[in-house]
């Protein structure tokens, strides 16, 4: 893409301002998944710096004010970053909008946001093309939570683990959400449906080995790993360090406890490994696959968990971000490099993509001209 065809570009940068929302009353938990300030601030001035005529949109309300009088019709690009904020198909609602005004966008289309925002409906569709992932069962909230036999017959032996449906950023995830038992299960899931009425719970298998997230750039067969991190889960201390113990220990697993305790150092990354080295090269194949098997578009992430720490154990999907590329790298010099990089190429290819559309759709038009 030359100089010219760049600074001829207008971009709409779409995504809701966290800091909006909880000026509003909304608490942090439910502005969880909301990008932060800073991270908007930054990929707006890196478009800008690759030359880009950015507008910011803040979010579907002004979006659809913008359709609703024209306002979007000199916008060549839309770059997505809207996570919505109410429904279980949130992630969708923008996609949706733009597809059905045919306006170009980066990322994944509605199809696709609808069934990765729903984790009991991509572990279907991650069975059906045999990726694997961790056994589960699904509770609606139509059903009670009194007899859990049917959860119990359809799972592995204990520890489970309870989680919502529909949500990330470790929303609703505490503590207690791995049971050992059924005297810990009941519970668990009580209190996920008092505090989320309106969700589907889901209770799976807990996943006990290594933890990985993947970042993947790239649509269907040129999708390639760009990166790889490992969460490494310490044991609580006093100190930071892995000596005097509190009685109560850190849980190896994301939650809402030891991401606001990163000072303790309970989880720390590393994000330098051998390629070669059988686990990373499993764990990289198990994420392509299912990038490629939920239609994934231009760049995001998989989040993968071995289900033992024993020899011979599998890769199990965890979770799908389709919009998250930035979790591999932490350090700072880099970090707005790595921006221009990756939005330089997701423009890049989202702008391919619709061309290409445009012209097979040319093509379909004019040799339906010429058989009439």
């Amino acid at each position: 893409m030359g100089e010219a065809q760049k600074s001829s570009l207008n971009i709409a940068l779409i995504s809701e301002q966290r800091s909006a929302y909880l000026d509003s009353g909304f608490s942090e938990e439910q502005c969880a998944a909301l990008t932060h300030d800073g991270e908007i601030e930054a990929v707006l001035t890196a478009l800008q710096h690759l030359g880009y005529s950015v507008t910011l949109v803040p979010g579907i309300q002004s979006l659809v004010q913008l359709l609703a009088v024209g306002g979007y019709k000199d916008w060549d690009l839309v770059f997505n970053m809207a996570q919505g904020f109410f429904g279980p198909a949130r992630e969708s609602q923008v996609p949706a909008l733009l597809e059905a005004y045919r306006i170009p966008f980066t990322f994944s289309d509605a199809a696709t946001m609808a069934l990765c925002q729903n984790k009991s409906f991509t572990k279907i569709t991650l069975d059906r093309h045999h990726i694997p992932n961790a056994s589960f069962a699904v509770i609606h909230p139509s059903e009670g939570v009194a007899d859990t036999s049917k959860f119990e017959k359809a799972l592995p032996p204990y520890p489970l683990f309870v989680k919502l449906a529909t949500e990330g950023s470790s929303k609703g995830i505490e503590k207690d959400n791995k049971v050992n038992g059924l005297a810990e299960l009941k519970p668990a899931i009580q209190k996920l449906r008092h505090q989320f009425p309106d969700q589907d719970i889901l209770v799976e298998s807990f996943l006990s080995g290594r933890e990985f997230t993947v970042s993947i750039m790239g649509t269907g067969a040129q999708s390639r790993v760009i990166g790889i991190r490992e969460h490494i889960w310490q044991e609580n201390s006093i100190d930071g360090t892995n000596n005097d113990y509190h009685s109560d220990p850190m849980p190896n697993f994301a939650c809402r406890l030891n991401k606001s305790n990163r000072s303790n150092k309970m989880l720390i990354y590393n994000d330098s490994h051998d390629m070669d080295e059988p686990q990373i090269k499993a764990t990289c194949q198990v994420a392509l696959d299912a990038w490629k098997v939920l239609n994934c578009r231009d760049c995001g992430r998989v989040d993968i968990r071995f289900d033992s720490d024993k020899p011979g154990s599998s890769p199990n999907v965890l979770e799908v971000g389709i919009r998250s590329y930035l979790y591999h790298i932490k350090r700072r010099k880099l970090i707005f490099v790595f921006y221009r990089s990756i939005l330089l190429l997701g423009c890049s290819q989202s702008i391919r993509r619709y061309q290409l559309r445009r012209k097979a759709g040319e093509c379909l038009s004019k040799n339906s001209s010429q058989k009439l």
